[in-house]
């Protein structure tokens, strides 16, 4: 008896099983393979599912709780919401006093909303992922509120799935005697205060050993120095850039459960921007000042932890005397997908983690009419295309058009819309103008691959309706001028939706069950959440 045979001669509730294992794509193989197969899959609710949730680009672990109809009927519902982008009436907002709130930056993890402030510097915290989808609109508390009020140079990291928030800022100066470890430095320093709390109350974390602790760095000087911070599993990473020329970029690594504290990398001053992404939860993304170039790294964990550089990506070049002055990369944080599906109270599925999008900002300084402005142009990028990079190792230096315009969208602000951060592999537009007295649409993009092809697939049909959903393959370009030597084309593809309602909203937030307008008023700002399903 063949094999082709024996599989054959296997019971339907045998085949399903052993299909289940297979990726949705050799799902559809083996449905057309033969008669019996595709009987096989077609009365299996649970393929059916599998074949949808891969097309859709979604990731199910396949918990209990969800019948395979109703995983079914939810998947379809949630992605005719977003490819219709009919957004629902408000079910709750939230209201905060600009004195305190302006200007504020907003962001949404996983069902929990976030907004911070530099000045005063504060953050709030809301768990709206179990709020309910009902009218009237009703205020809540915007929950948990930390302002901190000693020091300078603060930044916040968050880990929402640990109920974790990072608080950097700086303190007295170090002298040799109250270091956590020997670097053999010079005093006085600069001391960086990190704190380790939850999310929820702000009380010490109970996870960390050792929730408050101190890092001295080589610098000496607060003056013209910078710093960022972002956390990703058990790792945060501190990057402190400074300006002088007799200072340093520093970059360290903190195991916050343990409470061990290493240096991984000492730079000369203008080295990097203060910007620092994770690409995976051992990968950084830094943005390199001189080389214009995203430098791409892998953290070598162990006794002696270490930063390697795997390889850099060249960014469009700048006409000569040009630079950039500001850099800033936003997106979804690295939260494994199992931890993502704890914080939904609806859904069993998430889109897709590896398709992750991160949208780059580069600013530039302009002088028009006497005045300064800044002039912004940004881009879109899968992290998937970056760490595919990042694993070639070998510390390899690739040139623009070698790596950038097939995987990249850029953007110019000039024409209007301003980019959101990303949720997922979707990202939302705002406009920089709001028409007064009616405000405007939203508008989303998603790159996700297989939505793309799939919208690509459905598009060629009769039904098909280009006013709500659009598919962009062809490249875009924007055109040489005062800071860019060449023209940047990119034609990395994506799906468009535009809202038929439009609103006044100054940002839009958006994760895989909502839609959140910010509002800034001239004594209040609101909150508006939308549920998509």
């Amino acid at each position: 008896m063949s094999m082709l045979s024996r599989l054959l001669s296997l019971s339907p509730e045998l085949l399903v099983q052993i299909i289940s294992y297979l990726p949705f794509k050799d799902i559809i193989s083996c449905q057309a393979s033969c008669r019996h197969l595709n009987g096989v899959v077609k009365n299996s609710f649970l393929l059916k599912y599998l074949k949808e949730a891969g097309r859709t680009g979604v990731y199910d672990p396949i918990d209990p709780g969800f019948t395979f109809p109703e995983r079914l009927e939810k998947l379809h519902r949630w992605e005719k919401s977003w490819e219709n982008l009919d957004i629902p009436d408000t079910s709750t907002r939230i209201t905060f006093d600009l004195d305190l709130w302006s200007p504020l930056i907003g962001s949404l993890h996983n069902g929990h909303l976030i907004v911070t402030d530099a000045d005063p510097v504060v953050y709030a915290y809301s768990d709206i992922s179990s709020l309910p989808n009902a009218l009237p609109l009703r205020s809540i508390e915007r929950g948990n509120l930390t302002l901190v009020r000693d020091g300078v140079l603060h930044a916040f990291a968050f880990a929402d799935e640990y109920d974790l928030v990072v608080i950097v800022s700086t303190g007295k100066l170090a002298t040799t005697e109250n270091l956590s470890y020997d670097l053999d430095l010079q005093p006085p320093t600069i001391l960086l205060n990190v704190h380790l709390l939850t999310l929820s109350k702000s009380t010490a974390h109970p996870l960390a050993k050792n929730p408050h602790l101190d890092i001295s760095l080589k610098s000496r000087f607060i003056l013209g120095c910078t710093l960022d911070a972002q956390v990703a599993g058990n790792l945060l990473v501190i990057l402190t850039c400074h300006g002088w020329s007799c200072e340093f970029d520093e970059i360290h690594i903190i195991h916050w459960r343990e409470g061990t504290t290493h240096c991984l990398r000492r730079s000369p001053p203008n080295t990097y921007f203060p910007q620092i992404t994770f690409l995976s939860e051992d990968a950084l993304i830094l943005v390199q000042k001189e080389g214009n170039a995203l430098e791409l790294c892998q953290i070598t964990l162990g006794d002696s932890p270490g930063l390697e550089t795997h390889c850099v990506l060249v960014l469009p070049a700048l006409q000569q005397g040009i630079s950039c002055v500001m850099v800033e990369c936003q997106g979804d944080q690295i939260v494994a997908s199992h931890d993502m599906l704890m914080r939904s109270r609806r859904l069993p599925f998430v889109s897709d983690p590896s398709a992750t999008v991160l949208c780059f900002t580069l600013g530039f300084r302009q002088v028009v009419g006497g005045f300064d402005y800044l002039r912004s142009v940004s881009f879109w990028v899968r992290r998937s295309s970056l760490y595919e990079y990042a694993t070639r190792g070998g510390n390899q230096t690739y040139s623009w058009d070698a790596w950038g315009p097939s995987v990249t969208r850029w953007t110019d602000w000039e024409h209007g819309l301003a980019p959101c951060r990303p949720g997922g592999s979707r990202s939302a537009l705002f406009p920089l103008l709001i028409e007064v007295g009616i405000g405007n649409p939203i508008v989303v993009r998603d790159f996700h691959p297989e939505r793309v092809r799939s919208a690509i697939a459905r598009s060629k049909g009769s039904s098909w309706n280009e006013n709500r959903l659009k598919v962009v393959t062809e490249s875009s370009k924007i055109e040489k001028g005062e800071e860019f030597l060449n023209d940047i084309v990119s034609s990395l593809p994506y799906c468009e939706a535009t809202s038929e309602k439009r609103y006044g909203y100054h940002e839009v937030l958006i994760d895989d069950e909502r839609v959140v307008g910010i509002t800034r008023g001239d004594n209040e700002g609101t909150i508006d959440i939308h549920l998509m399903i």
